[in-house]
């Protein structure tokens, strides 16, 4: 049972380890190669041991904690009522309790070091309700013992949206004061009218498929038949087919993918489709795929002023995404299907 690497101080269980071996008369040297701590350290915990004739902690100095047990489990109560109460309100609840206030700090440190809470940036997922609970706790159970080769075998679709000038990671710069408003040490923002572009674009196992570009007056089911759906997505289908013997489309549950055009062109194609259950983008392994798009694009020296702009720089960053990136995303469906599994259909850290 090695010492954990980066830790300062031994546990009573390791020592207890230590000192049982030195008695038995195993080499201390021995010792301390099995265990990865310097021989000096295990000389000395050897020592205290038969002296204390326990291998505890010993009591410690300084002054003793304002906060005790039953106090710490109080606000531990309070915090799980709801998880977004601010420190200072717990504060507040703690001091009710207790005859010498204390500073939110305080309250910080001890409801760390006793149960592990810290304050964090609340992950943004998308709100699932008990019915779409159920749909995605459905899908686990029916696909979460695919292997690979069937997921090998999915073209995952989406659509995804792209603004103008928007940039969504912070940028550092470097500067001397008085510099701020400098030119060079400024982020440009442009006047685009929230002008946006919507793409579409797919990905399987060892391939990247195409990038299409939907107009803004060009969004119903029968534009998404003609422009995606009977070109690039089949011709991208039949090639998958004939390479993999087989191949499945995975789109979501947009009004468009589920239109009468659509459903009629599939139906008299026999394309093959897997379902996919509602708000689950974590079940579609392209949102990561978007997200590295959009920090490509956002990393080009030249930002886009327009548009046109935005859409070569999208068709020139996204041939150059990594083939290794799209297939480790497809290697984490058994994964991704196993923690809705887990979790009864509510979010996962995908």
């Amino acid at each position: 049972m090695p010492k954990s690497a980066g830790t300062h101080e031994t546990t009573p269980q390791l020592r207890k380890i230590i000192c049982d071996n030195a008695s038995a008369g195993k080499p201390l040297r021995d010792i301390a190669d099995f265990t990865n701590i310097p021989l000096r350290t295990v000389q000395s915990i050897v020592l205290r041991g038969s002296k204390r004739g326990h291998n505890e902690n010993a009591p410690r100095s300084g002054r003793p904690s304002k906060l005790d047990d039953r106090t710490l489990r109080h606000a531990k109560i309070h915090i799980y009522r709801d998880r977004r109460q601010p420190l200072t309100k717990i504060t507040d609840l703690v001091n009710e309790t207790i005859p010498s206030p204390v500073h939110p700090s305080t309250v910080r440190t001890g409801l760390n070091s006793y149960f592990g809470l810290s304050i964090h940036v609340a992950a943004k997922k998308p709100f699932i309700n008990i019915t779409q609970r159920k749909k995605r706790l459905n899908w686990a159970k029916k696909h979460r013992a695919l292997t690979m080769v069937d997921w090998e075998r999915v073209i995952w679709t989406d659509e995804a949206s792209v603004e103008v000038g928007k940039e969504s990671r912070q940028c550092l710069v470097w500067r001397r004061p008085g510099e701020r408003y400098r030119e060079e040490c400024l982020v440009p923002t442009f006047k685009s009218g929230r002008q946006s572009l919507m793409i579409w674009g797919c990905i399987s196992y060892g391939r990247r498929g195409p990038l299409v570009r939907i107009p803004s007056d060009r969004r119903k089911g029968v534009d998404y038949v003609q422009l995606v759906l009977s070109g690039p997505l089949w011709e991208f289908y039949v090639e998958r087919f004939n390479e993999m013997g087989g191949a499945v489309v995975m789109e979501d549950g947009a009004p468009i993918h589920r239109s009468r055009a659509a459903q009629d062109f599939r139906d008299q194609n026999s394309m093959e489709t897997l379902p996919h259950p509602p708000q689950s983008p974590d079940l579609n392994p392209i949102e990561h795929v978007w997200k590295r798009l959009k920090t490509m694009v956002n990393k080009r020296l030249t930002r886009s002023k327009n548009a046109e702009e935005l859409w070569v720089a999208l068709q020139e960053e996204w041939v150059k995404i990594d083939i290794e990136f799209i297939n480790s995303l497809i290697e984490s469906m058994p994964r991704r299907a196993q923690a809705v599994y887990e979790v009864q259909g509510k979010s996962t850290k995908y």
